[in-house]
């Protein structure tokens, strides 16, 4: 549902731009929050949305018609939860995994959402479905993988619970992006002459994901 209503939205404002992929560019904050036993128990993601996507959102809500970046209390009523996916099967594009292994983590909830210098900032929780051991590490990536939007984390994630903890953060890599979307979609061209480049869905996974490494306890 998020991906279509982007399309249309794009379509709609600047047909030319709908063939080109990423459509939207997210700057992902995590804070990482550990139980009272130290346990990995959940995450707060902080999604802040590039400026012509939060405009398009704007203008699709008729919202900030005066342009000076702040909204009525009924606009923000109004604004709560539009990127919210009501497909339980979203994941919510953040991504943990313990030894190579993935972490079940349930549906995005809580949303919130503000305006911040003409910007989108939407809020949201994450539950793990069984608590992390915090003597695991835990590796971290924030992405879409149908490069539908460009995730970026410009900070490391924020640990919450604990102060016995070091983070490594890896930049990722644009450029590898970009080249295994166009690999993908050529192929699925080639695979069907009926396809249409802007409403082919792809897989590229995690290639050029920004990412993290959790590591609490003596192991930091």
């Amino acid at each position: 549902m998020f991906r279509a209503r982007l399309l249309a939205l794009v379509l709609t404002a600047c047909p030319v731009t709908a063939f080109a992929h990423p459509h939207v560019f997210i700057e992902a904050a995590v804070r990482l929050i550990y139980d009272g036993d130290g346990r990995l128990d959940g995450a707060e993601v902080t999604w802040t949305y590039d400026d012509f996507y939060s405009l398009l959102i704007l203008s699709d809500y008729g919202m900030d018609p005066d342009g000076d970046g702040q909204l009525t209390p009924q606009e923000l009523a109004q604004l709560q939860g539009f990127d919210a996916d009501p497909d339980p099967d979203f994941d919510g594009r953040l991504f943990l995994s313990v030894k190579g292994q993935p972490v079940a983590l349930t549906p995005p909830a809580d949303f919130t959402a503000a305006l911040d210098d003409g910007r989108l900032v939407s809020r949201h929780i994450r539950r793990l479905q069984e608590p992390v051991d915090g003597a695991q590490p835990v590796d971290l990536r924030v992405y879409d993988p149908e490069f539908y939007v460009d995730f970026t984390m410009p900070d490391a994630p924020v640990i919450d619970g604990r102060d016995d903890c070091s983070v490594a953060a890896v930049s990722g890599d644009a450029r590898a992006k970009a080249a295994a979307y166009r690999k993908a979609v050529d192929a699925a061209l080639a695979d069907d002459a009926l396809a249409q480049e802007e409403l082919v869905v792809v897989d590229i996974g995690a290639v050029g994901a920004d990412q993290a490494r959790i590591t609490c306890g003596a192991g930091a």
